[in-house]
């Protein structure tokens, strides 16, 4: 993950994201209230394995994103990425799922259920412990496993995560789908694919969307692979500003 960054950090600088009116999470003028730095710290959940909870620098009310990661990935890997393309400027909790066990590294996601369940206490806890995350404006952002297992459940969590970005995911939307995560309050979805495969999902999904009267962008890199590293890394960095696009909680 560390050897993305000046590649992002070069995108970042070259884009709309560098505009403070427009950017997302730009930066303001310090004050006396933002003395807090920012901090990566192990966030005890009840009946989980533990997560990982990213807190920005300062005092005043910030967005939260939750990360979920793909089969043997890890929440370390998830919060390092989505703190530095929220460039340190929102909340990022990141679930750790299930050790994949025997000689494996890594974790997993059960199924969809179980990881809405992990979603739900996690967030819980973390609300708790940070009284300064937003009710609404979240983003929900799943990597293969997260973004497959995590598109069935996102009306339930639409109200306070209207947006959601699903990289290399395989798992396609259908209208009802779609209808249901805008009563919810869902506004946005970004697909972001770097495999042929999920670009085939990534299409059928966007059809589906559009005739739910979803906003929907479909970014694809190819021959990038199964990855949402690299060029989808900043294809995301500079689909952002579009998906969160009005909020003023991601000025």
């Amino acid at each position: 993950m560390r050897t993305l960054v000046p590649c992002l950090l070069a995108i970042i600088a070259a884009s709309c994201l560098a505009t403070e009116s427009t950017s997302v999470g730009a930066t303001t003028p310090s004050s006396p209230r933002e003395s807090r730095g920012p901090a990566l710290r192990t966030l005890e959940v009840p009946g989980f394995q533990a997560a990982l909870l990213f807190t920005p620098g300062g005092e005043d009310a910030r967005p939260l994103v939750v990360a979920a990661h793909g089969a043997g990935g890890s929440a370390e890997w998830e919060c390092d990425y989505w703190r530095r393309l929220t460039r340190e400027r929102a909340f990022v909790l990141c679930l750790a799922g299930t050790p994949l066990g025997g000689h494996y590294s890594g974790y997993y996601y059960r199924d969809h259920r179980a990881l809405n369940r992990e979603w739900l206490a996690a967030e819980r806890v973390a609300r708790a412990a940070e009284p300064r995350i937003i009710a609404g404006s979240g983003v929900y952002a799943g990597f293969s496993q997260g973004a497959t297992m995590g598109t069935p459940i996102l009306a339930e969590h639409a109200a306070a995560f209207p947006y959601a970005v699903l990289i290399e995911g395989f798992s396609p939307w259908n209208v009802p789908g779609g209808r249901r995560f805008s009563q919810a309050g869902g506004r946005r979805v970004l697909v972001a694919c770097g495999s042929k495969e999920c670009a085939a999902v990534g299409k059928t999904s966007e059809r589906w969307l559009t005739a739910a009267n979803v906003p929907v962008r479909l970014e694809h890199v190819p021959g990038a692979g199964h990855t949402p590293a690299d060029g989808v890394m900043e294809r995301i960095a500079l689909s952002l500003p579009w998906l969160l696009e009005g909020d003023p909680h991601w000025q």
